[in-house]
């Protein structure tokens, strides 16, 4: 009988043993892996849109001081499309390049009427923006998904200069030329990473183009001018 109740005894402590070592077995709460940081590297393209002004300066400019603001400087809309490469380095930089161009519709076009109540002569001057674009470089610092950036490379625009003279009664003159000027370009901007391929941004941008000469007609000396721009615009990108 005292056997018996000694194997009892026993096994009862071993099982009260596997027990507590059984608790010691109890399983951890697996820890979430944490989701990899935003990368900026690659290859990407897309489209913007924006608002654009530019500041003409020509001789014919002194004319406002007699007829008043008959020439404006050129100001609008534009759109285009833009594709560019990212590399993004272990601390953080973001180092690449872009190339942009751009459809405009910058008009700086103005218009006087002169009349004495029976005749009427309507005298037009100003100049046109109808493209432009850009090649940059970009540097930026990469927090996650927003990449504040600055930027700067070479410009050029379209550019078109017109004059003109309509008396009623006679014919009109009308001479105009179109130069595409070159420059450079300096800005800064914002972009943010909506999903991993889709990002967004928007972009400021100064161009000093320089200066060219509009040889508006074989009886009208050259006119010189210098041109300068400032664009801001909104762009999506997708990146491969």
């Amino acid at each position: 009988m005292n056997r018996h109740i000694l194997g009892l005894t026993v096994a009862a402590t071993f099982g009260m043993a596997g027990l507590a070592q059984a608790a010691d077995l109890t399983v951890a709460p697996v820890e979430p892996i944490a989701a990899p940081a935003y990368s900026w590297t690659g290859i990407y393209a897309g489209v913007h849109a924006g608002y654009g002004w530019g500041d003409f300066n020509s001789p014919l400019n002194d004319m406002n001081v007699l007829f008043g603001n008959l020439n404006r400087d050129p100001d609008g809309i534009f759109g285009g499309a833009q594709v560019g490469y990212n590399y993004q380095f272990d601390n953080n930089l973001v180092a690449g390049f872009e190339i942009d161009a751009s459809i405009a519709d910058l008009d700086g076009v103005g218009e006087m009427v002169f009349t004495d109540g029976v005749n009427r002569a309507t005298l037009s001057q100003g100049s046109k923006i109808d493209a432009f674009g850009t090649v940059r470089g970009r540097l930026g610092y990469a927090a996650d998904r927003f990449l504040p950036y600055v930027t700067g490379g070479l410009a050029w625009a379209r550019t078109s200069y017109e004059f003109g003279i309509e008396p009623s009664g006679l014919p009109g003159i009308h001479v105009s030329d179109k130069q595409t000027f070159t420059g450079w370009t300096l800005g800064a901007g914002l972009e943010y990473a909506i999903t991993n391929n889709v990002t967004a941004k928007v972009e400021y941008l100064y161009a000093d183009l320089g200066s060219k000469d509009f040889q508006l007609d074989e009886f009208i000396p050259s006119i010189p001018a210098d041109v300068t721009m400032q664009t801001v615009k909104f762009g999506l990108n997708y990146k491969f």
